[in-house]
């Protein structure tokens, strides 16, 4: 017998195989190069081409689709000029020293960014690094090259803030008397919400997050003591720091914190945790800086990893996609590989949706810059583009929209500090824009184009070589070096010469996907049959040579 949680699983999983009976068929599917393509792979395809399979065996590039949903990525906004960047840091000096806070410059090295390099020389609780005579405090990171690559997450995400308050406050030259208040959702333990909080005596920052260790941790690095000792540690409270009192936890979930803000920051924010504080923003129209993480928790059938881990509690509040745009592109897609014809339900957008969100869960830091999984890091960019897209539909929807949202997609420099280097940053008033100084100097502006590349290979996969314009220096692999594509072609080419019409060669087994895909690709091209035989670890490719004399035996005669 089923329990009533078994049975609601079963259920689901119905419903689920239901919605996807109709596109069982066009799963093996392959893109122009005649590699086959992986599911996320045929959703994509689907998403940017004109033709569905059942038409035609190529697909053509539907140009609306390339305009909506290309991501396209921003420089990152420009650092503060060096002589606000001198008062900045006197300023700040002269607030935590006022404190009884000093200086700690030996928790940094020559790379270390600022605010976290010896010019600054932050107090301990606000640097990441463990102190030089091994003494660690809680929360610095002991491992040299994880520091490096934190902080250089930290200083990004900093820099975006700092360019997004307005001139007069940042400079703490403000004449009004209104709080100018940053909130750090998901903050955990304060490494991003402490720098700030003793960069910006002028401002109030706040750190909300749901585990109330986290918070506990965060006050015993300032103030010596942890929230356990406080009288007040129910959910939805607030605990002022003792030594810095412009700096205060919040502990309670993002959509219950009380007050009004005027930017709200995010790094890494679990899941669906990222789109609630932009979701939280939007509401309270303020500017906004949000790097995410863990997209593969989008899919429909996840739960919410950040309320789980910090509650216990398990059930997600958004459904994906959230833009109207990307909806209809996917829409369009299921529609176009329903063997019945009938439109796209719901479930089967989510299912469409799952795919990209769990390829773009991607973490080789080591492939960065190269084409080898370009298409994983292309689905990446889908994910945030269709949060950047919901959050321009979601102002101009709403009943006063007089103050429209400004939102750009930008990256983390250099991209190797963080595989989750994707950054949103949104503004409403023009005294906010963290482009401003350029403007004023009339400095044109223009996207990144080096961000580019990822999805350029990633649509010459999907539609061939044609989809970049001619004279382009992209490299148009993807998943493999032109030195292992010469390898393989040169094994293959030995057996063109030595094999008759009606020989076949099959590859050694062991191989993995990546090198089966790099076979399938160079065997097309050369106009061979070929197929995968077997499972698992006994999984190989086989070749054989069309029925008909093709070019390519004219070719390697000729080279013999």
């Amino acid at each position: 017998m089923m329990d009533d949680k078994q049975k609601k699983q079963k259920t689901t999983k119905d419903i689920r195989n239901a919605a996807a009976g109709s596109q069982q068929k066009t799963k093996a599917r392959k893109g122009n190069n005649g590699v086959l393509l992986k599911k996320y792979e045929s959703v994509m395809l689907d998403m940017f081409s004109t033709k569905s399979s059942s038409i035609s065996s190529k697909y053509e590039i539907c140009q609306e689709a390339l305009y909506n949903l290309t991501p396209r990525y921003s420089k990152l906004p420009p650092f503060i000029n060096d002589t606000d960047k001198h008062k900045l840091i006197d300023n700040a000096k002269l607030y935590w020293t006022s404190r009884g806070l000093t200086s700690s410059s030996n928790t940094s090295d020559d790379k270390s960014p600022f605010p976290f390099d010896k010019e600054t020389s932050l107090p301990q609780c606000g640097c990441i690094r463990e102190t030089s005579n091994n003494t660690r405090d809680v929360g610095d990171v002991k491992d040299t090259k994880r520091a490096w690559r934190k902080e250089m997450q930290l200083a990004n995400l900093i820099q975006c803030v700092l360019t997004l308050i307005p001139d007069d406050i940042l400079l703490n030259e403000k004449t009004n008397k209104k709080t100018f208040r940053i909130i750090d959702f998901a903050g955990g333990t304060g490494h991003l919400a402490v720098p700030l909080a003793l960069l910006l005596p002028q401002v109030e920052v706040v750190c909300v997050d749901l585990k109330k260790y986290s918070l506990d941790l965060l006050h015993k690095r300032v103030d010596g003591v942890s929230l356990t000792s406080k009288k007040d540690d129910s959910v939805d409270s607030i605990q002022v720091s003792t030594a810095l009192p412009n700096l205060s936890t919040y502990y309670g979930s993002i959509q219950t914190y009380p007050h009004e803000f005027d930017i709200g920051v995010s790094l890494h924010a679990c899941g669906e945790a990222s789109d609630l504080v932009l979701r939280k923003c939007l509401n309270q129209k303020a500017s906004f800086v949000v790097c995410s993480c863990c997209c593969g928790k989008l899919q429909s059938e996840a739960k919410n990893p950040y309320v789980f881990q910090s509650t216990g509690g398990n059930e997600k509040e958004i459904s994906y996609p959230q833009s109207k745009k990307m909806i209809a592109s996917l829409e369009k897609g299921a529609e176009s590989n329903n063997s019945h014809g009938n439109p796209a339900n719901k479930k089967q957008q989510e299912i469409a949706f799952d795919e990209i969100a769990k390829a773009s869960d991607y973490s080789e830091i080591g492939d960065i810059r190269k084409p080898k999984n370009a298409c994983r890091r292309a689905a990446k960019a889908l994910v945030e583009w269709d949060r950047l897209l919901y959050s321009k539909e979601c102002i101009e929807c709403s009943v006063s929209h007089e103050t429209p949202v400004n939102v750009i997609l930008s990256r983390m420099v250099p991209w190797e500090c963080s595989v989750k280097n994707d950054i949103l940053i949104g503004w409403f008033e023009d005294l906010c824009n963290p482009y401003r100084t350029q403007s004023q100097n009339n400095t044109i502006f223009g996207y990144d184009t080096s961000c580019d590349n990822d999805f350029k290979v990633a649509l010459n996969h999907l539609f061939g070589n044609n989809t970049v314009s001619p004279g382009s220096t992209i490299n148009t692999q993807n998943d493999w070096t032109t030195q292992e594509e010469k390898e393989v072609t040169s094994e293959i080419e030995q057996f063109l010469v030595k094999s008759s019409v009606s020989q076949e060669y099959r590859f050694s087994k062991g191989m993995g996907a990546r090198k089966r895909k790099l076979i399938h690709s160079v065997a097309e091209k050369l106009s061979l049959k070929h197929w995968s035989e077997g499972k698992g670890s006994e999984k190989v490719v086989v070749i054989a040579r069309q029925r008909t004399p093709s070019q390519v035996d004219i070719n390697i005669n000729n080279k013999t």
